[in-house]
């Protein structure tokens, strides 16, 4: 059982620890760099089995201004990570599964999600659309490593 929460800034080394899998690093940043993210529209979370720190996501509040597929509303998932080390246990489908829920109290006010995967990204790219997230059909090409897969989230009808 996963439970999710804020991660205040002054607590950022609760994640450290998260490490990279092999070819993970094409797909999301390390955790070290992550975390020293300066936007003060960016939320972090945690996600915590038990009492272990098991993986790390961003909430960008300030996302449509420089994402134009995303409406002027959209706020932007970013940086998902599930900890190698906690890899293969069923935490990130957990954590999938969850977090329409999650958002939808956090952020009761937020209703419309957005985030990009690339394409070759495929594992992950199914986890979101069971996860509850649509692919729009649109292709993202603002990444380093390719074109990426537009999603979207609507917690309006949680």
């Amino acid at each position: 059982m996963i439970t999710i929460a804020d991660l205040p800034w002054d607590r950022v080394d609760e994640v450290l620890h998260l490490a990279l899998g092999p070819g993970q690093a094409d797909f999301v940043g390390a955790i070290g760099d992550m975390v020293k993210d300066p936007l003060p529209t960016r939320d972090f979370h945690v996600v915590r089995e038990s009492s272990e720190v098991v993986g790390f996501f961003k909430i960008d509040r300030d996302y449509a201004p420089s994402h134009d597929f995303a409406e002027p509303h959209g706020w932007g998932l970013r940086g998902l990570l599930i900890g190698a080390q906690y890899q293969g246990r069923g935490f990130g489908r957990a954590l999938l599964a969850a977090l329409p829920g999650y958002l939808a109290g956090r952020y009761p006010g937020q209703a419309l999600y957005y985030l990009t995967v690339n394409c070759r990204n495929t594992r992950a790219h199914n986890a979101y659309l069971s996860g509850g997230w649509t692919d729009t059909g649109g292709l993202y090409h603002g990444g380093s490593s390719g074109p990426q897969n537009i999603l979207r989230l609507e917690t309006a009808s949680l």
